[in-house]
């Protein structure tokens, strides 16, 4: 496998028509914003893609448009959960066919199963093709908590590749960064919170779904995190931690107000999510003046001064 995943890796959100359809044309503009902003890869239709709201052609389709639209500039990850491994292969082999670098994908959710049962859900898709795996690790969404030793096991496979640690607990990442560095990628969730510290250890990047909304600041904060420039890594790590998306309204709701703020297509999204209303749209505003993304005017603006 010699696909190489390190660095500033957006996941990003799936723009939606005021109908509910894909707006292709809008998720290509973020593609290439995002690109522009001096990314390392895209993971596309991952949790913050709405991907459970996706059906299997959607997701092939945002596979097809990354990869078109990145023309080999970046690599494209594609969010291949499912909650049977039979349906994680078929988004694999459709991520595959689209030119995608690598799936993402997360234990099944729901079911809670075992361990043991984890990792044989792993090893099937493992075994049924030749895409490299990123494994995701994302307690919240899933009800599990891969530990560092499966995750061990499974960094031995030639297809895994990377792992994109999502528990929001240091000393579950610390843990799976000493364990498997020496054989995959580990890409921190939360770099807003973990990714300065991340890094430190070892970690070769992260995923997160700030970098579309605070733009090149994201490249310049890993840039600094890698070469030992703590004053500006912190001064920009706080920065990014002022955006508490989660704290006024349902992710991504959030993410893809601030996108539409910033001029950057965001829109609706799906089921059962509600869109944001006003007042938590002028709160993901004040958020982003705040941080200096946006000017003061813009505040102004919002509360009808």
């Amino acid at each position: 496998m010699n696909v190489e995943l390190t660095g500033v890796i957006p996941a990003i959100t799936t723009p939606f028509a005021e109908d509910g359809t894909l707006d292709l044309d809008g998720f290509r503009t973020l593609v290439e914003a995002v690109i522009g902003d001096g990314v390392h890869g895209i993971v596309v239709a991952g949790c913050t893609g709405e991907s459970w709201a996706l059906e299997d052609d959607e997701r092939a389709r945002l596979f097809a448009a990354a990869v078109d639209q990145a023309n080999g500039r970046v690599p494209i990850v594609a969010g291949c959960g499912a909650i049977t491994s039979a349906g994680a292969i078929g988004h694999a082999r459709a991520a595959e066919n689209a030119g995608c670098a690598a799936a993402m994908i997360q234990p099944p959710w729901y079911v809670i199963p075992g361990e043991a049962e984890v990792e044989s859900f792993y090893r099937r898709i493992i075994a049924a093709g030749d895409i490299p795996i990123m494994l995701y690790n994302i307690p919240r969404r899933t009800g599990i908590n891969m530990s560092a030793d499966l995750v061990d096991r499974l960094a031995d496979e030639p297809r895994v590749v990377a792992l994109k640690e999502s528990s929001k607990d240091w000393l579950v990442l610390s843990a799976m960064i000493r364990r498997v560095r020496d054989r995959i990628s580990v890409l921190a969730g939360y770099a807003s919170v973990l990714g300065l510290a991340a890094i430190s250890e070892g970690a070769v990047g992260y995923v997160d779904s700030t970098t579309p909304v605070i733009g090149q600041l994201s490249r310049q904060f890993f840039d600094a995190a890698v070469s030992g420039d703590m004053e500006t890594a912190r001064s920009l790590e706080g920065v990014m931690v002022t955006l508490k998306f989660f704290d006024c309204g349902t992710f991504p709701a959030t993410v893809k107000v601030a996108l539409e703020h910033l001029g950057r297509p965001g829109g609706p999204p799906r089921d059962p999510i509600a869109p944001l209303t006003e007042d938590q749209r002028a709160r993901i505003r004040a958020m982003l003046v705040d941080a200096g993304l946006l000017p003061a005017a813009a505040r102004r603006a919002s509360a009808g001064e």
